[in-house]
């Protein structure tokens, strides 16, 4: 048996996969996961850099765990190694680095005595294991890694290294290891990547293949979430995907498509690769084939030298295309950028547009969500909410339904009977839990009822 050790993760998705590589790696060695930090002989900090805030509360606590467990190996992982080395080091001097392509290779770092492991490429072979102890009903797979893009204000493509460039996993690989994790008990399939829309460029194909071949090749009652997708590069697979996620009911129906401002301007300043006219273009593509789908979509305010006409332009974008869920984020300098040396807006400005364009998205949603009351949903227990009162069920269109009491990984059907901005609310009406069995086929006639 080896050593004990625990993972922290922060960040997206992909960063909690890359931890879930990290896990399956040195288990497979004979060393221990545990949650608990006491009693971890290694502690991995998987980091993030995407945002200030972030990477405060990330050195606050690598300087908290170097100074109380003096004796346990530390390592950080993730984008902040590249971003903020010498940082890292001054709050934590005998913390090993290792960067975020270097997750894949996590035994050749706790084999070796080098204190910074830097890794320019990722061998693109080793996917996390499913372990439900660990992972619950939910499986996160990455596909890719790299993004096509170079925006301006963005720091990932410097954490890691991925811009102008992509690396996919190959489909076999990942068909395989969803088999592996659905025939043990995986009900959600989380697809990720920084940009899973460029998946396969580099390898002749495309996210349409690939989920054609899940479809395809995988058994079993599950539900797969697509990640990401930039615009330009959804845009040249768009139709063939919805062509596939209409044709199989274990697709949800939820897409997240960046938008970032409603504003060419600056869409232009941000070098982000598309027009606004190609982003409505998507949602009324996504709206014809599926009108109660989810699209979310991320908005920056306060991005350098944008005027008051270019954030109210954001807004009426998000009101007039109705669009579901926005992440709002006020702009955030990042080191090593050209944003970061462009003119900055104030703070107090950046503040006030955030306030103005909470309410309006909120109430966006909220028209959105209210649509449903009344309505039957199928879809399939989540998770417990944060607050520990309620179930979450994430219906077939991914929106999050709270019920009393369910069994998480059931598929389930409710009637919806309330909605805020953030969630529905509803009735359990039936759940296989109770000894009921679906089919498999359920009948998408708009996209409401489960058969029995």
């Amino acid at each position: 048996m080896g050593s004990r050790f625990t993972v922290i993760t922060f960040g997206c998705w992909l960063n909690k996969a890359d931890s879930d590589i990290m896990i399956t790696k040195l288990k497979s060695l004979g060393w221990e996961y545990t949650e608990d930090v006491e009693s971890a002989d290694t502690i991995i900090v998987n980091t993030c850099a995407v945002r200030e805030e972030a990477e405060r509360n990330e050195l606050k606590l690598l300087k908290k765990l170097s100074e109380e467990y003096p004796g346990k190996r530390l390592i950080v992982a993730g984008c902040l190694t590249r971003v903020r080395p010498a940082t890292i080091r001054d709050v934590a001097p005998n913390a090993v680095l290792i960067t975020s392509h270097g997750a894949e290779l996590i035994d050749e770092v706790v084999n070796s005595n080098v204190d910074v492991h830097v890794y320019d490429d990722r061998p693109m072979k080793y996917l996390p294991s499913y372990y439900p102890e660990l992972h619950g009903h939910r499986y996160v797979v990455p596909i890719q890694v790299g993004c096509l893009g170079n925006c301006s204000f963005c720091v990932t493509k410097i954490g890691r290294m991925g811009f102008g460039r992509v690396r996919s996993y190959e489909i076999n690989d990942i068909v395989n290891a969803i088999a592996n994790a659905v025939s043990r008990g995986a009900r959600e399939i989380y697809l990720t990547g920084q940009e899973i829309s460029a998946y396969g460029r580099d390898r002749g194909y495309d996210l349409a293949v690939l989920l054609e071949n899940i479809l395809s090749k995988v058994d079993g009652r599950f539900m797969i979430r697509l990640g990401m997708m930039e615009p330009l590069e959804l845009s040249r697979i768009i139709d063939r995907l919805l062509d596939i996620v209409k044709s199989d009911w274990r697709v949800y129906r939820f897409f997240h498509v960046p938008v970032q401002s409603g504003s060419d301007r600056v869409l232009t300043l941000m070098r982000r690769k598309y027009s606004v006219e190609l982003f409505r273009d998507i949602v009324a593509r996504i709206r014809r084939v599926f009108p109660d789908a989810t699209i979310a979509t991320d908005i920056i305010v306060g991005f350098p030298g944008e005027t008051d006409e270019d954030f109210w332009a954001s807004v009426r974008l998000i009101e007039e295309l109705g669009i579901d869920k926005v992440n709002l984020a006020r702009y955030s300098r990042r080191p090593f950028t050209e944003a970061a040396y462009m003119e900055q807006v104030p703070e107090q400005v950046k503040k006030e547009r955030s306030k103005i364009a909470t309410e309006v998205f909120n109430k966006v949603a909220l028209e959105r969500n209210k649509v449903f009351i009344g309505r039957e949903m199928w879809g399939i227990v989540s998770e417990i909410d944060f607050k520990g009162e309620n179930y979450v069920v994430r219906s077939y269109n991914y929106k999050p339904i709270a019920v009393r009491k369910a069994d998480i990984g059931a598929f389930v059907r409710v009637r919806v009977t309330d909605a805020t901005s953030q969630r529905l609310f509803g009735q359990l009406l039936e759940s296989e839990s109770l000894g009921i069995r679906y089919r498999v086929d359920f009948r998408i006639t708009e996209g409401l009822d489960l058969i029995p």
